[in-house]
């Protein structure tokens, strides 16, 4: 059963004996079946997963499915993260990113309180001694500083494919236990249009080195059949 999380600024003060265990590591997203992925993460996170992308507003979210129902994430067994690779997005929680205010643009890093693996018994400690950042918080804020850019960077590759009108929705009909079942509110690449780009537009992809993973989005979806096996192996 997850807590209702309870998220705070990062405090030296209040955090100062803090520690951040690896107990059920990903017990987090134990219940997620989509989890967001930035265009860097295409090449290895599509080696596993189908990736899609998901309406947001006017833009596409781009995601790693991890299920093929809401709450269903096939790749959790009892608390234990099943697949190679770990999507970015998952890797520092109980630390996350959180607007210094509600209407703010600079963000600040928030630590979720409930979290089981938060205690002041074992684990990494936030804060040395002498009150400065730990090695393990140093590194955890660069890698959430690091995902801040490459969002940045996946949103002009999502804006690009939208410009060109290259992500169209698509129904998966997919075969569960012998009964047909339709995915809806998936879009993906529209392959057959990409092969009628002119050459110069096909170049501009490619020197912005977005042809990578428009290719590596394409062939992801053979793992949708992955996800299929797993619903059954599991029955």
């Amino acid at each position: 059963m997850t807590s209702t999380p309870k998220i705070v600024p990062l405090n030296k003060e209040q955090h100062a004996a803090t520690k951040i265990n690896n107990n059920n590591a990903f017990s987090h997203i134990s219940s997620e079946h989509l989890l967001p992925v930035v265009v860097h993460e295409f090449v290895v996170a599509g080696a596993e997963f189908p990736i899609v992308f998901v309406k947001a507003n006017d833009t596409f979210q781009p995601v790693a499915m991890l299920g093929l129902a809401a709450q269903q994430n096939l790749f959790m067994q009892n608390d234990q993260w099943q697949a190679l690779y770990v999507p970015r997005a998952a890797r520092n929680y109980p630390l996350v990113l959180v607007k210094d205010k509600p209407d703010g643009d600079r963000l600040m890093v928030g630590l979720d309180e409930s979290s089981e693996r938060v205690g002041q018994a074992e684990g990494h400690a936030l804060f040395n001694d002498d009150g400065s950042e730990s090695e393990f918080l140093t590194q955890r804020k660069q890698q959430m500083a690091e995902y801040v850019d490459m969002g940045m960077i996946t949103r002009n590759f999502v804006e690009k494919l939208q410009s060109l009108e290259l992500i169209k929705e698509q129904v998966l009909t997919l075969t569960i236990k012998g009964e047909e079942r339709r995915i809806n509110g998936i879009y993906l690449i529209d392959e057959p249009k990409l092969n009628e780009l002119s050459d110069e537009v096909f170049l501009e992809l490619r020197k912005n080195g977005y042809l990578t993973a428009i290719y590596a989005q394409l062939m992801s979806l053979q793992h949708t059949q992955k996800l299929v096996k797993k619903i059954a192996d599991a029955s």
